[in-house]
């Protein structure tokens, strides 16, 4: 059974957890807000194709710059320090609106500069967790479970919110509300660095010793390799082809935020599913449903069903999505020893924004150039090929059975 903890050791895991689920929120908000208001103001695909590249490509950098950053000054400072530079930031979007200075080159100059603090706040919060899920005598897998499952919940509740919001009050009071979940955040951090423990020096390795580790490491990077192919449609579905799709066949903004909401409700209830259950799950049985689903969400917009039949497809396309991004979060983190744990998450997390940022503008790209039906049949092509290719090769160590396995050993006696 597990161990019993004090209350005051669950104070740190709980503040963290809310730190994670107020800046989902905030991000789900900006995935609608921010393409939105890029198409009003412009009418252009590509520039709103040319902001979400700025949101993106500054991760790529600053997520292995970020990992030294942090282990430079710590986590919970390098946490605190990156949210408040990033509510300055988008403070100023409301201003320029006020001032009639909002030129989407200048928008986009903003966000790029937000995004390079993105990434190493939220890899500071990823690696608080294992150490805070231990204080409190939580499982890893538990802890990264609800972390996906406030992510998906976030993702109903912040399209919906902004969506109602722009309907209601429209665009710059939508920027309000961003900025003001950006005070409640920083808040949150400064509570967080304030109750943080005196920090333990530990040697430092180099990226090339976290990169000659994690090569070595066939359970670690092979993972990895198998999600490279759903970081296409990661930050392109609410970025590009979403709103491209609401917009060129004349739906509202709620429709917008609806759609987010029923992938979040679903991608919420398989996280906590795993959270629950997470010794009942296979990687391999997981990825294939995970690919499946990206098909289908798709497959539903391609021959554009009715509102209702897309939204409930949408919702089920969730399920694994939630429950697999907690698998592998738990993956990284329990094959990777602390002193290396900032650096790898660095390398995953650039990995991920480098093929995100540029499918972002080859979407659009695409998109532009061949229309929205062209490259949706791409997308089905691929992902079916996917599908049959995760039902191929199955290994017979799967890798999260053996990791579960351990994690267990670890946790109880």
């Amino acid at each position: 059974m597990l161990k019993i903890t004090k209350k005051s050791n669950q104070t740190p895991l709980r503040l963290i957890l809310a730190t994670e689920a107020l800046s989902s929120l905030t991000n789900q908000f900006m995935q609608l807000l921010l393409p939105w208001y890029v198409l009003s103001a412009t009418g252009s695909v590509l520039w709103t194709g040319f902001v979400g590249f700025c949101a993106l490509l500054p991760n790529i950098f600053s997520a292995v710059f970020g990992a030294r950053f942090i282990e430079k000054i710590g986590r919970s400072k390098a946490m605190l320090s990156c949210e408040v530079i990033q509510l300055m930031l988008l403070a100023s979007v409301p201003v320029l609106i006020l001032w009639g200075k909002d030129y989407p080159w200048l928008v986009g100059a903003i966000i790029f500069a937000s995004s390079v603090f993105d990434a190493p706040g939220e890899l500071a919060r990823t690696a608080l967790s294992p150490t805070f899920s231990r204080y409190a005598g939580v499982p890893l897998s538990k802890t990264t479970g609800l972390v996906e499952a406030f992510d998906g919940i976030m993702s109903v509740a912040g399209p919906v919110l902004c969506g109602l919001i722009i309907a209601c009050c429209g665009l710059f009071s939508a920027w309000i509300w961003c900025v003001s979940f950006c005070v409640v955040i920083v808040v949150l951090c400064m509570i967080v660095f304030s109750h943080r423990k005196p920090r333990q020096l530990r040697a430092v390795p180099s990226y090339g010793e976290v990169w000659r580790a994690v090569r070595a490491d066939r359970m670690l990077w092979l993972p990895v390799l198998f999600t490279v192919p759903t970081f296409i449609l990661g930050q392109s579905w609410e970025l590009i082809l979403l709103p491209t799709y609401i917009y060129e066949h004349g739906f509202s903004s709620m429709y917008l935020g609806f759609l987010g909401a029923a992938f979040g409700l679903g991608a919420f209830a398989g996280a906590l599913m795993f959270a629950a259950r997470a010794d009942k799950f296979t990687f391999f049985k997981l990825l294939t449903f995970n690919y499946l689903g990206y098909f289908l969400s798709v497959a539903v917009l391609y021959f554009c069903l009715p509102v209702w039949t897309v939204l409930g497809a949408t919702a089920l396309c969730g399920l694994p999505f939630g429950a697999f991004g907690a698998m592998m979060t738990s993956v990284i983190l329990l094959r990777t020893p602390v002193e290396r744990r900032s650096k790898t998450l660095g390398l995953y997390a650039a990995l991920t924004y480098a093929v995100e940022s540029v499918c972002v503008l080859g979407l659009a790209a695409w998109i532009y150039k061949g229309g929205l039906e062209q490259m949706l049949e791409g997308l089905l092509f691929l992902f079916a090929i996917l599908v049959m290719i995760s039902v191929f090769v199955r290994r017979k160590e799967d890798f999260w059975e053996v990791l579960s396995s351990e994690q267990k050993k670890i946790f109880t006696k």
